[in-house]
């Protein structure tokens, strides 16, 4: 009589928890991918597409780390992987689009000033890392313009615009703009980062209301609705610290750290 044998290859619930684990970096890599695919796109002369990638890619690392904290996992090669993919996706691809956009129509200036803005991007992921080594972590404030909020200055405006406008004093005044970012990258400005947003608290209801409204507006006027929440946050770092000046009152969060 034969016996049969269970069959043993059952779930494991260590590989699988494995692959939970590997989750963060899996959506690193589709952000670096994103960011590969920009590039191609700018190269073929596909600029609204490769400006769409760069949001993705965007939204793929806002994940990532999110993932990571609720997993509560943390590495150095994480950590790494993470800033190689962002120098691709909001560096390279963004000073890329915006180069071969409008700023090629200045010669050797344009190319100097996308160089700069990549410079400035890989000073800030730099000195995150170099923070986020120590322990040092962004709670309530970002010290200086985050680079995937500064890559959205470029992209935005490529969507917003279509095309570059005819106007002569429309290519100056966006390497001037463009030319602007790195140093907010690398200054001691603060920006919100809105980690501490809970929505289990009684005015959670309000948070939920309000981007239930932005998601509608991104929905109904894409293009528009970018364009001007970039601007408003790009500028909200400068406003902030004149006012705090204007007032003579040093910023409570000091002790607060880098975002990426």
């Amino acid at each position: 009589m034969r016996i049969r044998r269970k069959n043993k290859r059952k779930n494991n619930p260590r590989k699988n928890l494995n692959l939970v684990y590997f989750a963060p970096s899996l959506l690193t890599v589709t952000n670096l991918y994103l960011g590969f695919l920009s590039l191609n796109f700018s190269i073929k002369g596909k600029f609204d597409l490769a400006a769409v990638l760069v949001i993705f890619a965007a939204i793929m690392d806002l994940l990532d780390g999110r993932l990571a904290r609720a997993l509560k996992i943390s590495s150095p090669i994480g950590r790494e992987l993470d800033s190689l993919a962002d120098i691709i996706s909001f560096g390279v691809a963004p000073a890329i689009l915006i180069y071969l956009w409008a700023l090629k129509d200045l010669p050797k200036v344009g190319s100097l000033i996308a160089f700069v803005y990549l410079v400035g991007g890989a000073l800030r992921l730099s000195r995150y890392n170099v923070l986020a080594a120590r322990g040092i972590s962004a709670r309530y404030y970002f010290e200086g313009l985050p680079i995937p909020s500064a890559s959205m200055v470029p992209v935005s405006t490529v969507l917003f615009f279509k095309t570059p406008p005819s106007s002569p004093v429309f290519i100056p005044l966006l390497a001037g703009v463009i030319f602007t970012l790195p140093f907010l990258m690398v200054s001691k400005v603060k920006y919100r980062s809105f980690k501490d947003i809970n929505l289990k608290s009684r005015e959670h209801y309000l948070t939920v209301l309000f981007f239930a409204l932005v998601l509608s507006a991104l929905a109904a006027w894409p293009r528009y609705v970018i364009f001007f929440l970039t601007t408003l946050y790009v500028l909200s770092g400068p406003v902030r610290g004149i006012i705090l000046l204007l007032k003579k009152k040093k910023p409570v969060e000091q002790e607060d750290g880098l975002g990426a």
